[in-house]
């Protein structure tokens, strides 16, 4: 036996809490049009996950929820248990038993149990695959699915064969390969553009990265290379700074001789003299102030190189600043984005938190409040014992008393006995002539009506023939009246053997109407007891129920708690990953308002410059101006100084041959002493521009200085080409690098994982190959020995014929369609939609029990496909179904009495309230004879069922107890409920015998 039992709740018109037992082997659901008979198999399909509300005979799914009577409101959950034995592990689930449930609410929402442990519908699908069970395979056949198999596209019945082939669970990996593998395909395509667009942004950052690298290692050399050009111009002003040092010294030596030559002479000119050297120290302070403004000159020139080079490199800076400052603008979008998404994932998550706590708190109230229900139990079940003590004693009491008076009833009833003559036999003797002589009148009359009958429903009578049907007539009423007669002398006969006596003791005040008062009040006393007993059975049944609650509560308790935790470890890593979100952005804000300030304090600097070259520009200007000044001034004294000279006498050539080369010597010292000066400028200036240019101490490189040995013109060289591929560069983009780094990064990561899912959709490729070979193998042998078996079952049930299976499609076995080809008895080989209703369904039963020959699903309902079958072919039908009792159990959905004869248990649904639905359920333990010759046997003291009788309160309906059975003073037992069925049954076997006569004589 595989199928257990079946509980159903607010599922269709069952609106009570049903509780139904399978018994193994054939069982019978009997019950009026209308009564929810197939609502039974409704539930069956509904819990084996049906989703489809049209194949529940439904317009949505909330549909099959109780929707209420005039009298009952409308339930808002339907509940169906299917129980079913495991102890041979047909089902993959490691327990001897198991149990599925569905739940449907009227919201819609649908819930799935395997063992109280909540599922899918998916798994509910799984565990069935391959094993003839489930909404989609051959364990229910209804009369619409006869027709569906017949009448529908070949291609729609392989489902019968895969299933019995076992290729269902293979069937639904290839196609679960399958949308995997589309899913696969479907990424694949997804990663391949973006790693082409990641190709995209990866190459062209390589090449900018390649090229800001060069940019870099160019912008090195040239400073490098300035740096020599530097050290050697300052390695050179420092020689010829010594040099001329040291020709000043020689030079100072020779002026002073000449000049004491010249003092001579001067002493003899005294008056030319001092005028001489009044414009002679003139000409030296103009000249002085000369030499001054050259060097000026030349410093502010050199400055203003430098600030216009300063002004370059400060443009390009602000430039790079600027770039910057967008990169990080877009980075704190970004972090912002992500900190409202971490938001709104924190808000949905504390929402769950709050469910769960909720949560918890309602099972501490279910836990409490059972607890208070169990202590609540335990004290009704204390005063109920203390009750049916009390009891005890009372009925007690009651005994004595009713055995006292028993002993009265029978020494009173003996005297009587004996005074009346009263003769059990003769009494027996009277009964039987009675009952024999109603019994021939009975006979008699059933035979005469039965001839009448039959002449009636003959057309065309002879005056001769009705002549002597009305003698025979009238003999036919004489008779009767003279079986009457003897009929009621009998009667008188058994009437004078009973003895008067008896209505004195069945009076109000005899001694009989006593006892029964006391059998009554034990009765009741019984009746309380065993009502007592029967609620102290149910409160220890409901507190074991609720001790099984509060122990699932502390189960789910304890989870919520732990998945409480869980959240609240979610909210902090959550919380975490914001505040880091946040620490970043804050880092960005700051590093962008850094490059404000840097970017506004450049700008500022470049300002600054600008105006310092408008300033050195206009002071440029003014020191030319001043320098012509000076010039102008020396040679008017110039021309004083010769005029002077011209008046001298004597010695004045000599004085001039002497003051010219005074002043060539004079020439030679300033030209050394402006050299120096401009030297000194030189040095000066070469490390201030150095300091300016790269803010470094040109002197920080001192050493390097003396170690250079390339030429100048070599490094000038090397540092024009540096500057001419640094120019070529053109447009760099300085954060290419880090930028390339990261993109390198995800270049890398999406090329793996496309390797990966191109190897994954290849691997899938495989084994949905492999699934499809093996489910062709087992298809093909399947299909062979269901189309041997066909065959056979064909001639089995046809008593003949041939009965056939054919591909339609052969090239393609795992998606052609299956045509079948019946040729009854005395007809040409033909498709089946040409066959009459009875030869489809009688097919159809031969194609299913082939498939059971194959793979025989555990249990079977049948709904009403008998309907169509005459009797002839419903004997076959249940003489094949018999055969199969042995493999599955049968529930078989019937209005036809021959199919109920096949069965062994029998369940009767009902509507005693309108709309909602019942079932009793009774099992023969005997077979029940259809010879009259068995009317007397005698049954046993037990009942010929097994009744169905528990409380409500466990959700199983109260089946009504059927009439007492009645011991006959023969000493046999008549059972009204039992004569009932056989009667039925003898009647059905009458009209069989009938018609089986009828047609031999066809």
């Amino acid at each position: 036996m595989f199928l257990k039992s079946l509980d159903i709740f607010g599922f269709k018109s069952f609106a009570d809490k049903t509780h139904v037992e399978f018994a193994d082997g054939i069982t019978a659901l009997l019950g009026p049009n209308g009564c929810g008979k197939s609502n039974v198999v409704d539930a069956v399909k509904w819990v084996l996950a049906e989703n489809r509300a049209k194949n529940l005979r439904a317009d949505t799914m909330e549909s099959v929820i109780f929707n209420g009577t005039e009298s009952r409101p409308p339930l808002n959950i339907a509940e169906v248990t299917l129980t079913l034995s495991n102890e041979n592990h047909l089902l993959p689930v490691d327990a001897p038993e198991v149990a599925i449930k569905r739940r449907i609410y009227r919201s819609g929402e649908n819930e799935y149990y395997i063992n109280n442990k909540q599922v899918s519908s998916t798994e509910i699908r799984r565990l069935f695959m391959d094993t003839g069970v489930g909404k989609a395979a051959y364990s229910v056949m209804e009369q619409g699915k006869i027709d569906q198999i017949l009448s529908s596209k070949p291609e729609d019945r392989r489902y019968l064969f895969e299933e019995a082939a076992g290729i269902s669970r293979s069937k639904a990996e290839c196609a679960e390969a399958e949308r995997e593998l589309e899913r696969t395909r479907q990424n694949l395509e997804k990663i391949e553009v973006a790693l082409n667009e990641n190709r995209k942004t990866y190459e062209t950052l390589k090449v900018q990265s390649e090229k800001t690298i060069r940019y870099r290692a160019l912008k090195e050399q040239i400073f490098e290379h300035e740096l020599d050009i530097q050290l050697l111009k300052l390695r050179d002003f420092i020689q010829n700074k010594t040099r001329n040092a040291s020709l000043r010294d020689e030079i100072s030596k020779k002026r002073d001789s000449v000049q004491a030559e010249i003092d001579t002479l001067v002493g003899e000119l005294t008056e030319n003299n001092d005028r001489i050297r009044e414009l002679q120290s003139r000409m030296g302070e103009l000249q002085q102030e000369l030499i001054k403004i050259q060097t000026e000159k030349t410093g502010k020139s050199e400055m203003a190189k430098k600030l216009r080079r300063d002004e370059s490199l400060l443009r390009e800076k602000i430039g790079t600043l600027e770039l910057h400052k967008k990169a990080i603008e877009e980075k704190i979008e970004s972090l912002n984005e992500e900190i409202d998404e971490q938001d709104a994932e924190l808000h949905a998550k504390a929402k769950q938190l709050d469910d769960v706590r909720k949560n918890i708190e309602s099972f501490k109230g279910n836990i409490a409040q059972a607890e208070e229900t169990i202590v609540e139990n335990e004290k009704r079940e204390e005063d109920g014992l203390a009750e049916i003590g009390a009891l005890d004693g009372e009925r007690q009491e009651m005994q004595a008393s009713l055995k006292e008076i028993t002993e009265d009833i029978v020494t009173e009833l003996d005297a009587r006995l004996r005074n009346s003559g009263f003769s059990a036999a003769a009494s027996r003797a009277a009964k039987e002539k009675l009952d024999s002589a109603i019994g021939r009148i009975r006979v008699f009359a059933e035979g005469r009506r039965g001839i009448f009958s039959d002449f009636a429903s003959i057309d065309g009578h002879s005056e001769k023939e009705s002549a002597d049907f009305a003698a025979d007539a009238v003999n036919a009423l004489d008779e009767i009246a003279r079986l009457t007669r003897e009929a009621q002398s009998a009667a008188d006969e058994y009437e004078t053997t009973t003895p008067d006596f008896i209505d004195d003791f069945l009076s109000p005040e005899g001694i009989i109407t006593k006892k029964r008062e006391i059998d009554g009040k034990i009765e009741s006393n019984l009746g309380r007891i065993s009502s007592l007993r029967e609620r102290i059975a149910g409160w220890k049944s409901e507190n074991a129920g609720l001790a099984g609650k509060i122990d699932e509560y502390k189960d789910t308790l304890g989870k919520l708690r732990v998945s409480e935790a869980q959240m609240a470890a979610h909210i902090d890593a959550a919380k975490s990953k914001t505040d880091l979100l946040r620490r970043t952005l804050a880092g960005e804000k700051s590093a962008l308002s850094q490059n404000e300030e840097e970017l506004f304090a450049e700008g500022q600097r470049h300002d600054d410059i600008k105006d310092q070259i408008t300033e050195i520009d206009e002071e440029l200007s003014e020191i030319e101006s001043k320098g012509k000044q000076c010039a102008d001034d020396m040679n008017d004294l110039d021309a004083q100084i010769r005029e002077c000279n011209t008046n001298a006498s004597g010695k004045q050539d000599t004085l001039k041959r002497k003051q010219e080369e005074q002043r060539k010597i004079q020439a030679q010292f300033e030209k050394i002493s402006i050299d120096s000066m401009t030297t000194d400028n030189d040095i000066k200036n070469i490390k201030q521009n150095f300091t300016d240019t790269h803010s470094r101490d040109l002197m920080e490189f001192e050493e390097r200085m003396y170690k250079i040995t390339e030429h100048p013109p070599a490094i000038k060289e090397k540092l024009t080409k540096a500057k001419e591929e640094f120019k070529a560069l053109g447009q760099v983009n300085l954060m290419a690098p880090e930028e390339f780094s990261e993109a390198k990064e995800r270049y890398e990561k999406l090329q793996a994982s496309y390797d990966d899912t191109k190897k994954s959709m290849d691997d899938l490729c495989r084994v949905s190959e492999e699934i499809r070979a093996k489910s062709t193998e087992l298809f093909l042998s399947t299909y062979n020995k269901i189309r041997r078996n066909f065959h056979n079952m064909f001639r089995r049930l046809f008593g003949g014929g041939r009965g056939e299976l054919k591909l339609s499609t052969p090239e393609s076995v795992l998606t052609s369609g299956i045509d079948i080809y019946a040729q009854p008895p005395g007809k040409k080989l033909e498709n089946i939609a040409l066959l009459s209703g009875g030869e489809k369904t009688m097919t159809a039963v031969a194609l299913l029990f082939a498939t059971y020959q194959v793979r025989p699903s555990p249990f079977c309902l049948l709904d009403e496909i008998d309907a169509a079958l005459d009797d002839k072919n419903v004997s076959s039908f249940v003489t094949a179904l018999r055969s199969f009792a042995e493999l599955s159990q049968y529930i078989v959905i019937t209005h036809n009495k021959k199919t109920v004869l096949g069965a062994k248990t029998m369940l009767g649904v009902t509507m005693e309230e309108s709309g909602v639905s019942k079932i009793i359920s009774m099992r023969l333990d005997r077979q029940i004879s259809a010879d009259d010759e068995d009317d007397g046997e005698k049954l046993p003291e037990q009942a010929d069922f097994v009744e169905e009788d528990i409380p409500e309160e466990e959700g199983i309906v109260r089946v009504e107890r059927p009439p007492k059975r009645i011991r006959n003073e023969d000493g046999t037992i008549s059972d009204p409920f039992v004569e009932g069925m056989k009667k039925e049954r003898k009647e059905a076997e009458r009209a069989a015998r009938g018609m089986a006569e009828a047609a031999k004589k066809d």
